[in-house]
């Protein structure tokens, strides 16, 4: 239950980590000193035996060499058990001893006597009294490849185990002592690395509760991950705040392009009901609201193409294809339409561009734009179309001499239901969703639309869509 929050967690991993780093490092330390220590007591004893053996000079009696009492005791002291020696002959009986020490006490080894016999040095430790630990070095003393002398120089273990058992003890208590700092210390650096991921979720909490979708982290001045978290959450409440705010928008303004026709269709059907009429008042109340209700299809239609790309559910039917072609075709359609106004569409040329797209919603795309220059420009307009090969992009330019949209207008005419001249457009039948969906179908196909416009002289939309060879190029890429 205690570890639930990630600073307790980083806490316990923290200590953890430095509890076993601190055990490693003690008994290395504990390893090492220890060896190090019981190296220097035998270097130690070598030279001493060295000098001993030096010195000692027997002459295949069994007395102590005159002298070699005092000569010990000048070096290496005497009177208890820190330091003795003793001198064996060839047969392993001792000639000369210290003496603070009974060869009763430890007797020659078997193996040390071998390795003498050999030549070699050996060292060996003995339990003294049953307290008293000693280390003693056993060297030979080789003449004409024979065994003269065995000396022996022991020194007591007492000081060197006192260090290792003062070390034991203080690292005992100086390890737990560290882990208990080291555990404050990092909860304390945990609560205040983590105290921006507590601010994040106060202000989650706080936006969650009382919905106020304009509540900010404040970011500080040092950009570390938990600054670009904050960042991040800022971002995503900017971008969540807009949803919100178009959703509120586009919510009022569907309610009201559908209340219209609503009332209208309501108001007609009351009042031809209200007393009898003549057929041919119900016919023209029939016809009424048949255009009310294609309108409301066409919206509600609309709605859902809208919808669609929003959650990326529209699914392209790409093919390759030349966009000149269907760009001829949706012209010709239009004459019609502007032929009605008095209108010409002028092709000013035409290039062969090869695309990858969807004929289908490129078609929509085309003819709404076309639709929108037919419809404000005043009869006796011109309406002009040009396809251009840019290499990667094939470039779609439809230009009119309407009545144009003023600048404060041009970023927001791609917004939904966004309408210039709200009554005009609803006259017209429009729904003020025809650009957005011209803007979904643009990007669909990794395409964008561009619009330059001047009021009382035109307005110009510019479509890229990327061609077939800007397609080979991201498929080496």
């Amino acid at each position: 239950m205690a570890f639930k929050s990630i600073r307790s967690r980083l806490t316990a991993w923290y200590v953890t980590l430095m509890g076993i780093i601190l055990i490693l490092f003690s008994v290395f330390l504990n390893y090492f000193l220890s060896k190090r220590l019981y190296e220097s007591v035998d270097n130690s004893l070598t030279v001493s035996a060295t000098v001993v053996a030096t010195s000692a000079v027997m002459q295949f009696n069994r007395s102590p060499l005159p002298g070699l009492d005092r000569l010990f005791e000048q070096f290496m002291g005497a009177g208890n058990l820190n330091k003795f020696y003793r001198i064996y002959d060839g047969s392993g009986n001792v000639g000369s001893r210290s003496k603070n020490i009974d060869a009763s006490q430890f007797p020659l080894s078997q193996v040390a006597y071998a390795e003498a016999l050999k030549g070699e040095n050996s060292y060996e430790t003995f339990l003294v009294e049953g307290k008293h630990s000693i280390r003693v070095i056993t060297m030979p003393i080789i003449r004409e490849k024979k065994l003269v002398n065995l000396v022996q120089v022991g020194t007591s273990l007492e000081a060197v185990q006192e260090t290792l058992r003062n070390l034991r003890i203080f690292l005992f208590t100086a390890v737990p002592s560290v882990l208990v700092l080291a555990t404050l210390f990092a909860r304390f650096m945990a609560r205040r690395a983590l105290k921006p991921i507590s601010r994040i979720i106060q202000t989650a909490r706080d936006i969650g509760q009382g919905q106020e979708l304009n509540q900010r982290i404040p970011v500080l001045k040092v950009q570390d991950e938990l600054g670009q978290l904050a960042l991040t959450f800022n971002e995503m409440m900017d971008r969540l705040e807009n949803s919100f705010a178009q959703m509120r928008q586009f919510s009022s303004d569907a309610s009201h392009e559908l209340r219209t026709p609503l009332t209208v269709l309501k108001g007609q059907n009351e009042l031809i009901l209200s007393k009898q009429r003549d057929p041919e008042e119900y016919q023209e109340v029939i016809a009424s609201n048949l255009e009310e209700i294609n309108y409301m299809s066409k919206v509600l239609e609309d709605l859902f193409i809208l919808s669609k790309s929003d959650e990326n559910q529209i699914h392209l039917n790409c093919k390759r294809m030349d966009l000149r072609d269907l760009v001829e075709e949706v012209c010709k359609h239009a004459e019609v339409l502007a032929g009605d106004k008095d209108i010409p569409i002028t092709i000013a040329f035409l290039e062969s561009v090869t695309i990858n797209g969807d004929e289908v919603r490129l078609r929509q795309m085309i003819w709404n734009i076309l639709h929108n220059g037919i419809k404000y420009t005043q009869p006796g307009g011109e309406l002009k179309v040009s396809l251009q090969d840019e290499g990667e992009f094939a470039l779609l330019s439809i230009q009119d001499t309407g009545i144009g949209i003023p600048e404060k207008d041009l970023p927001l005419i791609f917004d939904r239901f966004y309408r210039v001249d709200k009554a005009r457009s609803r006259d017209e039948g429009g729904s003020g969703l025809g650009l957005s969906i011209c803007k979904h179908i643009a990007e669909a196909h990794k395409g964008k639309v561009e619009v330059e416009s001047k009021p009382s002289v035109g307005t110009r939309f510019k479509i890229r869509i990327p061609s077939i060879t800007r397609a080979a190029n991201e498929q080496k890429l």
